[in-house]
């Protein structure tokens, strides 16, 4: 650890002071007794680790202020490191840790003393019992390392040496050893195994023969079988054609069955009409009248036809009619609710006209104050178009008047000299202005 600067503010006997250590390969400081050289190295050691030389924490504190401050910037391991440590009195620590970056100090503070304490001396390798039994040895505590129990002098001695780093490597190369056997237990099982199959490869060789002899011959008979399947198969689906012909066959059998007993029904029926044509050939006479009826009947019959088909014509057209009355009814319908909609509009303005009629006298009286207003103003717009030519004949006259009076006001102020001199009497000016005469 080597120290760049170091800032005590209200720190023991100090109340600001800096230190620049930059440059320096070995310093000495020197002075008497209570000066405060030994305050440097405990502000050191109180910044990194948080332990001093006072009996309580708030010691460290100047007499009389209220905070104390301590600033530490060094290098280790080619690293540079600023710690900042304060303690208010009766209120705790406050610790910040820092590391230097090329945009300067980068904070790396943890959350909480206990934690950040923890990360610096991860990074210093170093704890306060090592540093101060074999760096730092502390006023009047000089034999403190020869005053430890062996065991504890040896733990020193082994910090200091990094003697725990080979026990580590030790553990590790332990831990290698026992997956090594491991591995090595697995592998001669394994070659165990191999050798055993290797004993055997011949006869699974043979096997492998005997297997693959009877793969073919299965894939043989596979083929053969599937050659067989292939012609059942064909053999069901002409089974099935010829039992579907043999259905077909039967259905015709049983249709010929049906019409021989259908023929032999109207061979039947034959021989009753011939025994009964027998029958009437005995009576010609009955059968020519007969006929006649027949063709009466049939004349019928042609009629009734006529009339048939004139009624269904006649039916689908009352079909049409009624789907066209039934349409026309909604019609019907959607119009009278319109008409009736008017009506109720009709209605009202009927009212209202009924309304209006009620006050039809004042209505008329209205009205004809209305024309009588009309006529008025008419007469007023008459008036107003005759008398605009005299107000603007007014107007021109009143003009002319205007010039006539400057003229005749500039004669008379040339010719009151002259009057004066010729009337005895005296005249106002104004007496003789033409409008005074």
């Amino acid at each position: 650890m080597i120290p760049k600067r170091l800032t005590l503010i209200n720190f023991l006997s100090y109340r600001e002071v800096t230190l620049d250590f930059a440059g320096l390969h070995v310093a000495c400081i020197c002075g008497p007794n209570g000066a405060g050289k030994s305050s440097l190295l405990e502000a050191m050691v109180w910044s990194v680790w948080g332990h001093s030389r006072v009996a309580t924490d708030d010691d460290v504190i100047h007499l009389g202020a209220k905070e104390a401050r301590v600033e530490f910037i060094f290098e280790n391991q080619s690293q540079v490191y600023r710690i900042v440590r304060g303690r208010r009195r009766r209120q705790g620590c406050l610790l910040e840790f820092q590391i230097q970056t090329s945009n300067g100090f980068r904070s790396i503070t943890q959350k909480g003393v206990r934690a950040t304490q923890q990360l610096i001396l991860e990074h210093l390798k170093v704890d306060y019992e090592t540093f101060i039994h074999s760096a730092y040895l502390r006023q009047g505590r000089a034999d403190e390392f020869m005053l430890k129990r062996p065991g504890e002098r040896k733990q020193i001695l082994a910090d200091l040496l990094k003697l725990n780093q080979y026990d580590r490597l030790a553990e590790k190369a332990r831990d290698r050893g026992r997956n090594y056997q491991a591995e090595i237990n697995v592998l001669s099982t394994a070659l165990a195994q191999a050798e055993i199959e290797l004993a055997e490869r011949s006869a699974i060789a043979t096997h492998y023969q005997n297997l693959q002899q009877q793969a073919n011959q299965t894939q043989a008979a596979q083929q053969a079988n599937q050659s067989q399947r292939s012609q059942l198969q064909q053999q069901r689906q002409q089974r099935q054609q010829q039992q579907q012909s043999l259905q077909t066959q039967r259905q015709q059998l049983d249709y010929w069955h049906q019409s021989q007993t259908q023929r032999q029904l109207e061979l039947e029926k034959i021989e009753q009409r011939y025994r009964a044509l027998q029958s009437e050939l005995a009576a010609v006479s009955e059968i020519e009248a007969g006929y006649l009826e027949l063709q009466r009947l049939q004349g019928l019959a042609e009629d009734y036809a006529q009339r048939f088909e004139q009624y269904q014509q006649i039916h689908a057209k009352k079909i049409q009619l009624r789907a066209h009355y039934q349409t026309q009814q909604g019609a019907l319908q959607t119009a009278l609710g319109q008409a009736q909609l008017k009506l109720d509009t009709l209605n009202d303005t009927i009212a209202e006209l009924q309304h209006s009629l009620s006050q039809r006298e004042n209505i008329e009286t209205n009205l004809k104050q209305l024309q009588t207003a009309r006529q008025q103003l008419s007469a007023l717009d008459q008036r107003q178009v005759d008398v605009a030519p005299l107000q603007q004949r007014r107007q021109q006259v009143h003009t002319r008047l205007k010039q006539a009076s400057a003229r005749l006001e500039a004669r008379l102020e040339g010719f009151l000299p002259l009057l004066f001199s010729l009337n005895d009497r005296s005249q106002k000016p104004q007496d003789l202005h033409p409008y005074n005469r």
